[in-house]
């Protein structure tokens, strides 16, 4: 029997390769940018290359435009001795995180730095970061030890990325969240909260206990053995809150690593945006 062929699966056949074209420019686009930006330290070439004029801008100590951002991160990238060392990639669909050490001013103890960016049609046009500087004689972006090759598992990892985000952030449910889904020998990179999963389910614990305390989920990425989750959290009706980024790390199915990042919010902002 010869197949019956439709106007939707002709129309579902001429779009397939547009939308897998799309996905795959976005990984090309921000593994350019972030060469570009991080690695050779090219702000004006990164930005004309691939950020929108009207770029949105999430960060308190900027406004919008691409121009301004330029100008203001030119300047501190092209110092001698800066350092931008990118640990982590993630790009989710239309959105990438970067995940690095960042020491713009030489001399510095520098900063754990997650920036997240938003594409459309192939621009970077929006950009949230959280910047925590780095404690003397610490070492929150240390990396374990490299696991077996690839990527890893996309599909799978979000199903328990998501059941996970629901159980700690929706239900609030720290212990089922962290029983299910992360390893008993979890590999800490937070220095207050000591290594291993009982340690993180206390001192977390420890924080949601605080009355009036929130924590509102921004935007969830996923992308093969990495997910990171971006948080608004406070822990008082009069707090301002911090923006918070966390990135966990699965293996055969389970949260295996964890990094964090947190930045209080400020009184002002140079832009109209909130830092969320």
């Amino acid at each position: 029997m010869r197949p019956v062929v439709t106007a939707l699966s002709v129309a579902l056949i001429a779009i397939a390769p547009a939308v897998l074209a799309k996905a795959v420019d976005n990984r090309a686009i921000v593994t350019d940018f972030v060469d570009r930006f991080y690695a050779q330290r090219n702000v004006a070439g990164a930005f004309a290359a691939h950020v929108a004029p009207d770029y949105i801008q999430h960060n308190p100590g900027l406004p919008d435009g691409a121009k301004v951002a330029v100008e203001v991160l030119g300047p501190k990238f092209a110092q001698p001795g800066a350092h931008f060392d990118v640990k982590h990639l993630l790009i989710d669909g239309d959105l990438a995180l970067v995940h690095l050490f960042g020491q713009g001013t030489p001399g510095t103890s520098g900063a754990a730095v997650a920036d997240i960016y938003r594409l459309k049609d192939g621009k970077v046009v929006e950009h949230w970061d959280v910047l925590q500087p780095v404690a003397p004689g610490s070492d929150p972006l240390a990396m374990a030890p490299a696991k077996p090759a690839g990527r890893g598992d996309t599909a799978r990892n979000r199903r328990a990325f998501e059941r996970f985000i629901d159980l700690l952030f929706q239900k609030g449910d720290v212990d089922g969240a962290y029983s299910q889904f992360v390893a008993p020998d979890l590999i800490q990179h937070n220095s207050r909260m000591g290594q291993g999963r009982e340690g993180a389910v206390a001192a977390i614990k420890g924080l949601r206990s605080a009355p009036g305390a929130t924590f509102t989920v921004q935007r969830v990425l996923v992308d093969g053995n990495l997910a990171a989750v971006h948080y608004r959290g406070t822990l008082s009706a009069q707090d301002r809150g911090a923006a918070v980024v966390e990135i966990f790390r699965f293996d055969q199915g389970r949260i295996v690593e964890h990094w964090d990042m947190f930045q209080p919010v400020p009184e002002t902002s140079r832009n109209a945006h909130p830092m969320f």
